[in-house]
């Protein structure tokens, strides 16, 4: 007899939607062991080189124009996907999705990045049989997600859902859930034990991340936390740019004691306990796991479109301050070392209850 089957789809554009993805799997295998989960990146699997050509370019556009990306994310927001252009996306790969779907033959299928929901949501129309539920995985809403194929949607805050049914999607398929988080970040460790786990002293303690591709990091913001490192522990985690870990593990201030440096890590949920504010830039998925764990966040100049649309809601809601001058950290700083419950006095991890677990729970109440 065959068990329940559910395919996750995502996209290889920055870490945020196939970290979603990997959650809701094992979110769904801890809450439902009856259900077989699989996560595939769609344009990976479709067509490898392009998808990496692509991903790169959308990389590098990032780093090196993100006001261009901006313009391009702002002048499309409001507007649903084109029957054209699901069209087009369906002319080209539609014969490999409808193999790749009567070989997995799933009940339910998700999909937590914009590209899959619109090429489900096109072959839902011609006829194919199955559930579609799309994960928002940033906190605002963008008309790319919207196709009328998609049975449920999953939202990260209230915004998102007004902005959802401005752009016509009935008030019935939408569920705010928050952004689904890997089961490690649904409890939060006691953090004077996660400090001894870790090896940590009980100091004052700042997690500076750059996200899973290691793009957020500035080479003076850097140099201003290592001006305190005497009197706080600072944990550095550089994800997956090793050029960055390497120049940092041959510097002298990696050589403080207080100086901890990481490179792409399985752990975060850990070092987030151990810490008191974490500095980062403000992913989507980064930043549901910082706000489950009730840790604080500063975050540090969002790339223009949805970085900002995450950096005001966390503001709006007093679970984190935007930095982007370097006299303002240092001052932030000089603060926090000295008293960090009164450096930190504004803000209110009270203001956001969602750890991740609930969009799991709507996703299997919504299984056929």
């Amino acid at each position: 007899m065959k068990g329940k089957r559910m395919l996750i789809l995502s996209e290889a554009f920055g870490a945020g939607h196939t970290k979603a993805a990997q959650a809701i799997k094992e979110g769904i295998q801890q809450l439902d062991g009856d259900w077989e989960a699989e996560v595939l990146e769609l344009g990976v699997w479709l067509r490898p080189k392009f998808s990496h050509l692509i991903s790169g370019i959308y990389l590098k556009t990032l780093r090196y124009s993100p006001k261009l990306w901006g313009m391009v994310y702002r002048r499309v927001q409001n507007k649903s996907v084109k029957p054209r252009f699901e069209f087009i996306l369906h002319r080209f790969i539609y014969a490999e999705i409808l193999q790749l779907l009567q070989e997995y033959q799933p009940d339910e299928i998700i999909a937590t990045h914009p590209f899959p929901s619109a090429v489900i949501s096109r072959l839902k129309r011609m006829g194919l049989d199955v559930t579609l539920h799309t994960v928002l995985t940033d906190y605002g809403a963008h008309g790319s997600w919207v196709s009328s194929g998609v049975d449920y949607y999953y939202l990260p805050s209230k915004e998102a859902k007004y902005q959802l049914i401005k752009l016509g999607v009935p008030e019935e398929r939408i569920f705010v859930t928050g952004i689904p988080t890997h089961p490690k970040f649904w409890s939060k460790n006691d953090k004077l034990a996660i400090r001894n786990k870790l090896g940590l002293k009980d100091l004052p303690t700042l997690l500076y991340m750059g996200g899973g591709m290691g793009i957020g990091f500035s080479p003076d913001m850097l140099q201003t936390l290592f001006q305190f490192h005497d009197e706080a522990q600072l944990l550095i985690v550089t994800g997956r740019n090793y050029q960055l870990y390497k120049t940092l593990k041959e510097s002298e201030d990696d050589q403080h004691e207080n100086v901890h440096l990481y490179g792409f890590v399985d752990n975060i949920d850990e070092l987030m306990d151990a810490a008191d504010l974490i500095i980062t830039k403000p992913g989507g998925v980064t930043s549901a796991e910082a706000l489950a764990k009730g840790i604080p966040m500063m975050i540090l100049n969002p790339i223009p479109g949805q970085e900002e649309d995450n950096s005001l809601f966390i503001q709006q809601n007093q679970l984190g301050i935007s930095v982007s001058q370097i006299d303002e950290l240092k001052l932030f700083l000089e603060q926090f070392v000295e008293d960090p419950s009164l450096a930190l006095t504004n803000f209110n991890p009270n203001n956001y209850h969602f750890t991740g677990r609930k969009t799991i729970e709507e996703i299997l109440k919504n299984v056929v």
